[in-house]
């Protein structure tokens, strides 16, 4: 089936409709959930299956259990259903005319957290307009060499650039306090605290011979090892409901998991990890304008609050 023809209106709303069935185990529970009704809840389900040619639930008069396809499709339609959500915002804030004075790329490893960090500095400086992509750095490098970026903030162990290393300058920003988590009722959690054999949802990123983190270096590595990353999401939210689950844990900012654990729907894990990092990348013959870094100095400081945010 062709993607474009996946990735439409209606079949993203099929996509929503399995999500909600498969999280609640049950039709009436998610047409009450999505606020439609029961038939339609199922004939969207009927449609997906045809569509994929997949049989993604077994029904009975007595349950409703996900096949495997199912276990296999949910990870990747989270991811779907979440960056579907994150293109619409920006979809309506090109429609509201701010295309932004100030372009900046996130580093996919912490888009969510400066989704946060941007909308609290733009609430403050409304005379400043901002746009923002978050993507893998080998396409935020091609957007700053290209002009289309002002500067990039990512992971400080992100990949090297290759080429044209002569025209950027890369300085330290700021560093974001990491916690892993998991789900309090994750069955994983009763085999004890050996983290490196619980099941674990990472993005999909390299990490260079060189990092100091201690998590990657003391744990990342093994876990790899023992074949324990089942789930592989670039998008942060897909990643923290999918924990949220039990399926899984993970490691996330403190600043994202710290409404779920003061709630008690997730959990830290037995482990200190360094904090992560992070830099900021611009071409050597474009300085930063006044704006520029006034946001990125407004964005360091409010970094900073978040970081002394206990759970």
């Amino acid at each position: 089936m062709p993607v474009k023809e996946v990735l439409n209106v209606e079949n993203l709303t099929h996509i929503r409709y399995f999500l909600s069935v498969y999280d609640l185990g049950s039709f009436s529970k998610a047409a009450k959930y999505c606020n439609v009704s029961q038939p339609t809840i199922s004939k969207s389900i009927r449609s997906l299956e045809q569509s994929c040619n997949l049989v993604l639930f077994n029904r009975d008069t007595r349950s409703l259990r996900p096949t495997e396809s199912a276990h296999q499709l949910y990870p990747k339609c989270l991811e779907v259903y979440f960056s579907m959500k994150s293109l619409s915002k920006t979809i309506e804030v090109i429609h509201g005319g701010d295309y932004g004075e100030i372009k900046i790329g996130f580093g996919k490893l912490i888009g969510s957290l400066g989704s946060i960090l941007i909308s609290k500095v733009v609430s403050k400086y409304q005379n400043i307009k901002v746009s923002v992509i978050e993507a893998d750095t080998s396409t935020l490098y091609r957007d700053l060499m290209q002009g289309e970026l002002d500067f990039i903030i990512c992971h400080e162990s992100d990949p090297v650039f290759e080429g044209g290393v002569d025209k950027i300058i890369c300085n330290s920003f700021s560093s974001v306090r990491v916690s892993a988590v998991a789900s309090p009722k994750a069955n994983f959690l009763r085999n004890g605290d050996n983290l490196i054999m619980y099941p674990w949802v990472f993005p999909d990123f390299k990490v260079l011979p060189s990092v100091k983190n201690n998590f990657y270096n003391d744990y990342y590595k093994k876990i790899i090892a023992n074949g324990c990353v089942i789930y592989k999401l670039d998008n942060i939210d897909a990643r923290l409901k999918l924990v949220l689950t039990g399926k899984a844990a993970t490691v996330t900012a403190n600043a994202l998991a710290n409404k779920y654990v003061k709630t008690g729907q997730l959990k830290k894990l037995p482990v200190d990890i360094d904090d992560v990092n992070l830099s900021v990348i611009r071409l050597s013959n474009k300085p930063l304008s006044k704006k520029a870094v006034k946001i990125l100095k407004a964005m360091d400081k409010y970094l900073s609050v978040l970081n002394n945010k206990e759970y």
